[in-house]
């Protein structure tokens, strides 16, 4: 864990704040409400489109989205969440891209002075 963190702090801490995210969001609106009403349907719709619309997709993934509650809740709860997390990393990598790419760019300009 020593040697990863300094190289990728970035993607690591932004992939747990987009964990932390759906976590304090979406899954407890799921949970609360037991996966039913239009509310939470609303929310998960838009907070996690992209699985909404790999279940609307694949093969029997309409009977799945609109099939038993409990693994509906526990695909949104666990699934979302990896999402959130993967996407926060793809943030924290084009940050530090971005941030290396600033740095060696002021870098360069000094030498030139």
């Amino acid at each position: 864990m020593n040697a990863y963190w300094p190289k990728y702090k970035p993607r690591i801490v932004w992939g747990f704040i987009g964990g932390l995210f759906h976590l304090f969001t979406v899954v407890p609106i799921l949970v609360v409400t037991g996966g039913s009403g239009e509310g939470q349907a609303w929310v998960v719709f838009f907070l996690d489109f992209p699985l909404v619309m790999f279940l609307k997709v694949i093969p029997h993934g309409n009977t799945f989205l609109y099939g038993p509650v409990s693994s509906y809740i526990f695909f949104f709860s666990i699934f979302g969440t990896f999402l959130y997390a993967i996407m926060g990393g793809g943030i924290g990598f084009f940050l530090e891209k971005n941030r290396k790419t600033t740095t060696q760019c002021k870098e360069s300009n000094q030498t030139m002075k």
